[in-house]
């Protein structure tokens, strides 16, 4: 059995003008709110024990959660703080699996499948890889962001696994990435040239990128390809919002 946590700080600005509130967890959905649907392919997996939602708590008092969930309250949108408030609840040995607040379609036997391959291979961390074909097949009108590797064109997904005596000690480095995400060059300069230039001349690897991402973040990483498009239909622009909506609408 795993902890699981709900990275539920995000917020959308447009949000609030389409469904009345711009907190991504709390938008409603298909006649259910965001993190309903996470929790409920948390329970359904049955290898979840508590699962937590970390938030701000001043903005989630009039929201009920499921009983199965708890809320742990936290004072920032950023990620690796929000990340390490949960942390901070849970006990310090295991593994914790991050879920973010935006993947209404996640299913039990996307996590079932997910946890099931890491306890396959031994590393610190876990990062879902999905093949395009596979996004592409079940979500034809979805626009994500793929990298081509020797491996294939992959995108990422929404779902990470790390032992929790790790995100302590990683905090620093974590805001670290968090601040660059945005800025492509200090991003590419931070993993190194070499790096990039391997990326460019499309002769990168999964193992590279796992190798690399484990020197610079001193733990021992791997990428778990996953064959659950679900997971990496996350909610980036309006499109993603009217796509999941038309979803919702046709799977009555």
């Amino acid at each position: 059995m795993y902890n699981a946590v709900i990275l539920a700080g995000g917020k959308t600005p447009w949000l609030q003008k389409a469904v009345g509130t711009n907190i991504r967890a709390l938008a409603p959905l298909g006649g259910r709110r965001l993190v309903e649907y996470i929790i409920d392919a948390l329970d359904r997996s049955g290898m979840i024990d508590r699962i937590i939602v970390a938030a701000d708590s001043s903005e989630w008092e009039a929201a009920v959660l499921p009983q199965r969930a708890e809320l742990v309250a936290v004072k920032t949108a950023s990620m690796p703080e929000t990340a390490a408030a949960a942390v901070a609840v849970l006990p310090a040995d295991g593994k914790i699996l991050f879920v973010c607040d935006d993947i209404p379609l996640l299913t039990a036997a996307a996590v079932q499948d997910f946890l099931r391959q890491t306890e396959t291979v031994a590393a610190d961390a876990y990062y879902p890889v999905i093949p395009e074909a596979d996004c592409a097949r079940a979500f034809p009108g979805a626009e994500r962001t793929y990298v081509t590797l020797p491996d294939g064109r992959f995108t990422g997904g929404n779902l990470m696994l790390i032992k929790a005596a790790v995100v302590a000690r990683s905090l620093d480095k974590a805001r670290d990435i968090f601040a660059r995400r945005k800025k492509p060059w200090e991003l590419c300069g931070w993993l190194g040239f070499g790096f990039v230039l391997k990326f460019l001349l499309h002769r990168l690897t999964l193992t590279d990128v796992e190798r690399r991402a484990s020197e610079l973040l001193e733990f021992k990483g791997k990428a778990i390809v996953s064959h659950y498009p679900e997971i990496g239909m996350d909610i980036d622009k309006e499109e993603d919002w009217q796509l999941l909506q038309s979803y919702f609408k046709n799977r009555k």
